[in-house]
């Protein structure tokens, strides 16, 4: 339990660490970051999500490259990062799962497991795609044994679609938002909202 929860704490402070070196690089330096600024994307999306619960503390800094980046290859390196970082919701699922088998480790398969083997590659698409939270999805997924390496590619397929929308649309209200309140503010607002 410690353990765990040390990681989310290393992981969330990675986070805003990597974001705010990209942030300080970007506002106060007005370095053009060039494919630092993605690999930053997909650091600091990676431990967004490892922490399971600020999976959005990376969104700042996202925001603030939609200038400088696609916004398909921004949301492939968010997604990238993103969904790589809910392994770990799935092997805590994994986890629970053998944590409740039997002693000789069979177990009968439950309603549960037999949905998500049956939909599960639908319902991890559709939250991954949407703001929905995909952390109970995973952990199903998880404790259903369900193949990681499926579960990984539509995560990444869904991520990148939800954050390469939200990098086009976001691009355009970042943009906006700057002029009135200038780079520093916007992002810091982003930021808390984010929270």
């Amino acid at each position: 339990m410690k353990r765990e929860l040390l990681v989310r704490v290393l992981a969330l402070a990675s986070a805003m660490f990597i974001s705010a070196i990209i942030m300080y690089k970007l506002i106060i330096v007005g370095d053009k970051l060039g494919g630092s600024g993605l690999l930053g994307v997909f650091l600091a999306s990676l431990f967004s999500h490892l922490t399971v619960v600020a999976k959005d503390l990376f969104v700042p800094v996202f925001l603030s490259l939609t200038t400088l980046h696609h916004p398909l290859i921004l949301g492939f390196s968010a997604g990238l990062g993103g969904a790589i970082g809910e392994t770990v919701t799935y092997y805590w699922g994994l986890s629970i799962k053998r944590a409740f088998e039997s002693e000789d480790g069979n177990q009968k398969e439950d309603r549960v497991s037999k949905l998500i083997q049956k939909y599960g590659l639908l319902a991890a698409f559709i939250v991954a795609a949407s703001p929905l939270p995909d952390t109970p999805i995973i952990l199903l997924a998880g404790s259903a044994k369900f193949p990681l390496l499926k579960l990984l590619i539509i995560e990444v397929v869904g991520k990148t679609l939800w954050y390469s929308a939200g990098a086009a649309v976001g691009a355009s209200i970042f943009a906006h938002v700057s002029m009135f309140l200038g780079n520093l503010v916007s992002s810091l607002l982003i930021f808390a909202v984010s929270i």
